[in-house]
């Protein structure tokens, strides 16, 4: 499924009508985290736990616009870390929050409090590393549960997102309290722990996973390392259990097919292994492998490669066929069509977009005079698409979000310059497709830009583009873009579902030269 696209005909449950607001709703609104720090900030600024309070509170909180109560959606325009100074209570009855799909958000807890109280309807949480999340409170039936989330109303989605360290008497990572379903999608659990279920504990949820990864996560208790389930029905397929270290892998699971665990305590059978010697993680854990959070990659030979036939690589809630990886990477893999991974990570998988080598250039030319610096680019990019090529995956005629940082993808990435180059006017001549495109804004900012199509490469690419950008009129310190290399350019289809992330440390920057003014003075012939 691409990231963030959904059609809610479902298949594999009856859900109550609740769930379909979650299609459109024309009560909706975004709020837009744009700081990295922690409890509240006077506007402009909008904190993660004042956005939270104006979705709850449906009206604006310092820098956040109001929430309407209605399907409302908390996204970011930074990267980095953020510490949070107060457990986030969620009571918005349907609250998406989504992570930027390049450089990565990580909500953490500082090991002292529980990162999100959910008490509403619906809450989908996407592209989201959660750490360090610890609950010590006696918050359900008098046991401290859900390090990281505690499920406790209608509906839980988790999509690529990953969870680490964190810790809760039940359920490190995840506890589910009575919701009728909470839904798991290319995550990953590693380093969680708790007395039972040491990542996951279904106490009585209706629990549908499809793709994770679950590694190094502990149950004091003889119940689950990596999951546990009390009442509820946990149904799980295409998932890695690996290396709990206390507590075996699972306790109480329903198998739905090609499961990997490495010791006998899923009790897999048919299609789903148990005791495998052959998984081969990455010894290191996580690790950025590119993509909005960190993965857990699969080691070449390990039996998790090429394990479930493509007619079954689904997700079991919607089924629709999986065709990313936690990262957004495509899946399957080129190298064989015909099968998919088990877990969050696809070996081999290709990434979303390509620049293609050395054909980047960056120039940031800086002017003494207000407003007059300029910034010239030109890059040819690939966009990939496997099984197949997504509709927003054609910058020419789709469009394509650019933004350039100060720093590297691996950094912490905010303001920036950021435009949607949309749309394009659309030209072919003999045989060959380019587009134009002008925008103007306050105060002198001009953007022009064109963008050509070049012969599409085989498959999996969808196109290959060369973008030539020149954008005058700027203010570059006053976009963090006053220093030099390195810098971060990412390329997003406008739709959010793909992007990536590209280190340019060969930009040209320097000042404009302004060529003095030249009298001429002509003799007289006499």
């Amino acid at each position: 499924m691409a990231n963030r696209t959904r059609c809610f005909a479902v298949a594999a449950i009856a859900l109550p009508l609740v769930f379909l607001v979650m299609s459109g709703s024309a009560r909706a609104n975004v709020i837009v985290v744009n700081t990295t720090d922690s409890g509240s900030d006077a506007a402009p600024l909008c904190t993660l736990e004042d956005a939270v309070t104006a979705a709850n509170m449906q009206e604006p909180i310092d820098g956040c616009a109001a929430g309407t109560g209605g399907d409302d959606t908390i996204v970011f325009t930074v990267t980095g870390s953020i510490f949070i100074d107060n457990t986030l209570t969620v009571t918005d009855p349907v609250l998406e929050i989504f992570g930027p799909i390049f450089g990565g958000i990580t909500i953490d807890g500082g090991g002292s409090r529980e990162i999100i109280d959910a008490e509403n309807d619906v809450l989908d949480v996407e592209d989201l590393t959660f750490a360090h999340g610890n609950i010590t409170e006696l918050n359900f039936d008098g046991v401290p549960v859900g390090g990281a989330i505690f499920e406790n109303g209608f509906g839980l989605f988790v999509e690529d997102c990953t969870f680490n360290s964190n810790e809760a008497a039940a359920g490190g990572a995840i506890f589910g309290a009575n919701a009728e379903l909470i839904y798991i999608l290319n995550s990953t659990f590693a380093g969680n722990a708790a007395d039972f279920g040491g990542a996951i504990y279904n106490y009585d949820a209706g629990l549908l996973m499809t793709n994770s990864t679950f590694s190094a996560n502990a149950a004091e208790s003889t119940e689950g390392g990596a999951l546990a389930t009390n009442l509820g029905g946990s149904f799980v397929n295409s998932t890695i259990f690996a290396h709990s270290i206390s507590g075996g892998n699972c306790d109480g699971i329903d198998d739905d097919g090609y499961n990997i665990s490495d010791d006998n305590s899923c009790g897999f059978s048919g299609t789903s292994v148990d005791n495998s010697t052959t998984l081969k993680l990455d010894p290191l854990g996580l690790q950025n492998n590119r993509g909005p959070t960190p993965t857990i990659a699969l080691e070449s030979g390990s039996q998790a490669i090429n394990f479930i036939p493509i007619a079954s690589c689904d997700d079991l809630l919607f089924d629709e066929p999986v065709t990313t990886d936690q990262r957004g990477y495509g899946r399957p893999s080129p190298g064989d069509p015909n099968f998919c991974d088990a877990g969050a990570y696809e070996f081999d998988a290709v990434a979303p977009v390509v620049l293609v080598p050395n054909a980047e250039r960056v120039q940031i030319a800086r002017s003494s005079n207000p407003n007059s610096d300029e910034v010239n680019l030109a890059v040819t990019f690939t966009e990939n698409g496997a099984p197949i090529c997504e509709s927003d995956q054609d910058a020419l005629n789709s469009g394509i979000d650019l933004a350039l940082y100060a720093g590297d993808c691996a950094g912490a990435l905010s303001n920036g310059l950021q435009l949607t180059l949309s749309p394009f006017t659309v030209h072919t001549v003999n045989h060959q497709s380019y587009g134009a495109l002008y925008q103007s804004f306050a105060p002198a900012e001009t953007v022009s830009a064109r963008m050509v199509a070049l012969p599409t490469p085989a498959s999996p690419a969808c196109g290959e583009w060369t973008l030539n950008l020149e954008v005058s009129g700027l203010d570059t310190a006053s976009v963090g873009l006053g220093g030099g290399n390195p810098f971060a350019l990412v390329l997003t289809t406008v739709d959010g579902d793909f992007a990536g992330c590209f280190n340019i440390t060969n930009a040209i920057v320097g000042n404009q030269i302004t060529a003095p003014i030249r009298t001429v003075r002509r003799g007289v012939r006499r």
